[in-house]
């Protein structure tokens, strides 16, 4: 089938989960010793790839666990009508041809890594090669399983989480290996821990507004586990551990990088990054406002960056849910941008 196709279905519009966290390792490792610049495109390229490849595949695993039709339930869902297995349910392709599809995309992110594999082998000798190994293995593992078996870790209520390792850590300490030979730095690994803590924001603040709607798909969550007791009836405290963690994942990188600052890993011109802060106060404000009915003004604000076609999504009466979700979207984008600026222009 067409490679446009496949590329729509895969949830392209998710891209930058990944590919910013890996341009801005990317753009952190300029200056290291061993940087390989030519190394950038099939680096991203990969990265890219894999993601795709597997989002598809969590489709895949997803569609044999709980193949009944979400068309039934979509109406209290925002993501049963957005995201999963339509194409599947409508027969526009079939599970053969999107475990094809799976293996090409994977596929590809594999001859991008191998680029990366044999001139770092051949440049920086095997230590650095059996590097990029290592976190390919570990990026290949927890991806799929994610939703695949034995694990199902997204099935536990542990997906949010697991993104969050994927985009975060997994990923930047990743292209640094990539990029420069080198296995491991605290720097890195703390940049990664930030980023990882936004981009987890983007999925779980989906799961904090869909809690209930989730329910009804039988979809755990890490929101449903912090909201529900093992036997399905609610916590008297789960709103509270709800967002309690929204507010962990929004305001720990800022303290991440203000301990990188005081262990003078970075210069001041790094808390230019508290330019965002305004978005994560304001993005916990307004989901506790949500979750205990209050009345809330969900509109944009310069401050709050793009939001698209805003009218559009008012008319078709998702606004409430893309506000917030747009809101940690842009969070992670501008933090990211951020960083890559001042290290590129202020780093001295």
């Amino acid at each position: 089938m067409r490679l446009r196709f496949w590329l729509d279905n895969s949830r392209k519009i998710a891209l930058p989960q990944s590919a910013l966290p890996c341009l801005t390792a990317m753009v952190l490792c300029i200056g290291q010793e061993g940087f390989v610049w030519w190394l950038a495109l099939p680096v991203l390229l990969g990265v890219c790839a894999a993601h795709l490849g597997m989002n598809l595949a969590d489709d895949y695993f997803d569609f044999k666990h709980d193949s009944r039709v979400r068309s039934e339930i979509c109406s209290t869902s925002v993501r049963a009508r957005m995201e999963k297995c339509h194409y599947l349910l409508s027969g526009e392709a079939s599970l053969h041809q999107l475990g094809i599809a799976i293996c090409c995309f994977l596929g590809f992110a594999f001859l991008m890594g191998l680029v990366v594999l044999v001139s770092q082998w051949l440049l920086h000798g095997w230590q650095a090669a059996m590097g990029i190994v290592l976190y390919a293995a570990l990026g290949l593992f927890f991806g799929l399983e994610y939703s695949g078996k034995p694990l199902e870790l997204g099935f536990h209520g542990l997906g949010e989480l697991v993104i969050g390792l994927l985009f975060g850590p997994l990923n930047m300490l990743g292209v640094q290996a990539a990029m420069t030979g080198q296995l491991f730095s605290w720097q890195m690994l703390t940049v990664g821990v930030a980023v990882g803590c936004l981009v987890t924001n983007i999925v779980y603040v989906h799961s904090v507004m869909e809690v209930n709607a989730d329910a009804t798909l039988g979809k755990m969550t890490f929101a449903r586990l912090l909201n529900e007791r093992r036997d399905g009836s609610i916590r008297g405290c789960g709103n509270f551990w709800m967002l309690f963690f929204i507010a962990v994942f929004a305001v720990v990188p800022f303290v991440l990088l203000g301990v990188g600052i005081a262990l003078r890993w970075w210069s001041l011109w790094y808390l230019l990054t508290l330019l965002t802060l305004p978005m994560s106060i304001y993005l916990i404000y307004s989901t506790h406002r949500f979750v205990h009915n209050l009345p809330r003004c969900d509109q944009p604000q310069w401050w709050m960056g793009p939001m698209g076609n805003w009218q559009a999504y008012v008319e078709a009466g998702i606004d409430w849910f893309l506000f917030r979700w747009i809101l940690a979207r842009n969070i992670c984008t501008f933090f990211c941008l951020i960083m890559m600026i001042v290290h590129l222009f202020f780093r001295g």
